[in-house]
């Protein structure tokens, strides 16, 4: 038996297009039935910074998405990050579309923020040592700069690196102070370490980018470098002992002082600038040792008023003593720069040396006459000893007295003319020949410098001249040595 169709095809046909036309139909008028009858739109579009990255379903998660991935960023950046980011969303008349889990829209809002994170401005914390400057990501790596600064005169770790925050400044500042970690043990050793320049530490923000790694500015702040010093010359220096004791050749040390030539008479007390080769932060150090050494007590001396400073008589010798010190030595990286004596025991006395010197200031010689040309000096001549120089100067000029003191004889004296010899106090005479006039007498004191005759032509003599003698112990010496 033939089975009978409940619909035909047309019937089909016209079913298809008119679910079609309902679904057009409510999709045109879903929003004005939302408004009408209170239903809400549950498509909203998430912005971050304005820019739509996506959608979700239920706007209460978006919040909690951007804070989830700041913490997440957080835990993985070090320090802190200036990046303004805004986070929101907007509704959306929409009734299809695709939409974000809350897991998926943290993780699209994580990677947003990462690719930000790379042009924001970091927070850095900015190392000054006089004009030399590191930026550094974190304080740890501060401390951990300036403990490698300090390790090479710190083996055992005995201090530490304390950041104090500088109250005088306006800006986050900060400065350092070197601690120990603990109680300083007794007996010999390490005492005290310090930065010898001020190290500043200020907050700021800067581009990632412009940050130092913490190894390169470890090498940059405890490389040795040429750093030009003020040196004072003491006694015993010369341009070659300088130059050489610090490894340079003089030239090096003349490039480094116009004006300075290599002939120049250095004297104590002058200075000069030489090149040091120092790292940019030192470090200085107090040790104590202790050992033992002969030493000596100081001279002393017994002032004899009626003597010259030129003598004097060693009236004990020196024993020298035995004993037990204990020091505290300063330097400076490893440079000693100062040593004070703590602790002293002695074992044998020391014997000191004792020296009777006079105090007198000793009589000095001056050329006896203004000008005159020099003509002899003191040596053989004509087959015999010229003991004394002379001067050809016109007859009448001006004698004076070389050094003053007392008049021995004054008067004719056979080669010599007219002639005029002078006791000093020091022992010594002075004697004036050839003379045309005699203006003092035996006995008499005379300054230095005073006018006792007038040159001339007198006696043995081959012209008008001075013929001068100096005599010390009985025997004529050469003048120009005494000369001043």
């Amino acid at each position: 038996m033939q089975k009978k169709r409940l619909f035909g095809k047309n019937f089909k046909l016209k079913y298809a297009m008119s679910a079609v036309g309902c679904c057009a139909a409510l999709l045109c008028f879903a929003p004005i039935l939302g408004d009408t009858y209170g239903l809400e739109t549950t498509y909203c579009e998430v912005l971050l910074d304005g820019e739509v990255i996506g959608a979700v379903s239920d706007p209460s998660v978006v919040d909690q998405a951007f804070l989830d991935a700041r913490a997440r960023i957080a835990r993985e950046t070090k320090g802190l990050v200036l990046a303004n980011v805004d986070c929101d969303f907007q509704k959306v008349e929409k009734l299809l579309g695709s939409t974000l889990e809350a897991d998926g829209l943290e993780t699209r809002i994580y990677n947003l923020m990462q690719e930000k994170i790379k042009t924001a401005k970091q927070k850095y914390y900015l190392v000054k040592v006089n004009e030399f400057t590191v930026n550094l990501a974190t304080m740890e790596e501060v401390k951990e700069l300036l403990l490698a600064a300090l390790e090479p005169y710190d083996p055992d770790g005995m201090f530490d690196v304390q950041v104090v925050s500088d109250t005088s400044r306006e800006l986050n500042a900060f400065t350092i102070e070197v601690i120990p970690r603990g109680e300083i043990p007794e007996g010999d050793g390490l005492k005290a370490l310090d930065f010898f320049e001020k190290v500043e530490i200020a907050e700021a923000y800067i581009d990632a980018g412009q940050l130092t790694d913490l190894a390169d500015a470890i090498e940059s702040v405890t490389r040795e470098k040429e750093k030009n010093q003020t040196y004072e010359v003491q006694a015993g220096d010369t341009l070659s002992v300088i130059a050489n004791s610090r490894g340079y050749y003089v030239d090096e040390v003349l490039a480094l002082n116009p004006g300075l030539t290599r002939d120049a008479v250095l004297q104590i007390g002058d200075e000069i600038i030489i090149s040091v080769p120092e790292p940019e932060l030192s470090v200085t150090s107090v040790v104590q040792s202790t050992y033992e050494e002969d030493y000596f007590a100081e001279t002393q001396y017994i002032d004899n008023e009626s003597w010259y400073t030129t003598e004097k008589v060693v009236r004990q010798e020196a024993v020298a003593g035995h004993h037990e010190v204990t020091v505290l030595s300063t330097s400076k990286n490893q440079t000693e720069t100062g040593r004070e004596m703590v602790a002293e025991n002695v074992t044998q006395e020391p014997v000191p040396e004792i020296i009777e010197k006079g105090t007198q200031t000793p009589p000095t010689y001056i050329k006896p006459i203004t000008g005159g040309r020099f003509t002899s000096g003191f040596k053989r001549r004509w087959g015999r000893m010229h003991k004394g120089v002379d001067w050809a100067t016109p007859v009448g000029t001006a004698v004076r007295a070389s050094c003053g003191g007392t008049v021995v004889s004054a008067g004719w004296s056979s080669g010599y003319g007219y002639c005029i010899t002078i006791r000093h106090p020091d022992g010594r005479q002075t004697r004036y020949a050839h003379l045309s006039k005699i203006l003092v007498s035996a006995g008499q004191k005379v300054d230095q410098n005073q006018r006792i005759a007038l040159s001339g032509n007198t006696g043995r003599s081959t012209g008008p001249h001075l013929h001068f003698e100096i005599i010390i112990n009985g025997s004529q010496v050469d003048p120009l040595k005494y000369l001043n």
